[in-house]
């Protein structure tokens, strides 16, 4: 039986993707990104790397060796617009969560559901629920008590059942 296991296994070892997979908290639907949600990888290094090499060739008469200190403000600014592009890729297209501002602020994360949810509720033409500015009358306490079922009790003798 092991060497069926071993048979059924792929030689080809699974390449890492790019791509970052993760559920919505709000609606449990599956996510993916095409990036991962920080930068710091390999891939990245070389390409700021590479950036700075080409800026200090082109700057070699004015900033010689000098020039590859431009490496630190090339990371700064790749940091921030890599960071800006995961935070707007990252909110849910179907219900408007968005996991950056609730870990921010959460009544603005609610805030911006519901005005998601309000602007598909207009592009539907349906009226939004709670839009007239009132909610729901609260239960009274005697309302909000679990109320018992009447069971009848079973017939104690024959007379019962014939009436």
């Amino acid at each position: 039986m092991d060497h069926l296991k071993i048979a059924a296994k792929s030689i080809w070892k699974e390449r890492y993707t790019k791509g970052f997979a993760f559920f919505c908290p709000l609606c449990a639907t599956p996510r993916r990104l095409g990036m991962h949600p920080k930068p710091g990888q390999p891939i990245h290094y070389a390409q700021v790397f590479s950036a700075a090499m080409f800026f200090t060739l082109i700057t070699w008469s004015f900033f010689e060796w000098k020039g590859i200190v431009s490496f630190v403000p090339f990371w700064i600014a790749f940091e921030i617009f890599y960071r800006a592009k995961v935070r707007a890729s990252v909110a849910c297209k179907k219900c408007g969560f968005d996991p950056v501002l609730y870990l921010v602020d959460v009544d603005r994360a609610r805030s911006a559901v519901e005005s998601h949810w309000k602007v598909k509720f207009e592009e539907k033409g349906i009226p939004y629920p709670g839009s007239t500015g009132t909610r729901a009358p609260a239960l009274e306490e005697s309302e909000a008590a679990p109320r018992k079922k009447a069971v009848k009790s079973a017939p104690a003798s024959d007379e019962e059942i014939t009436q």
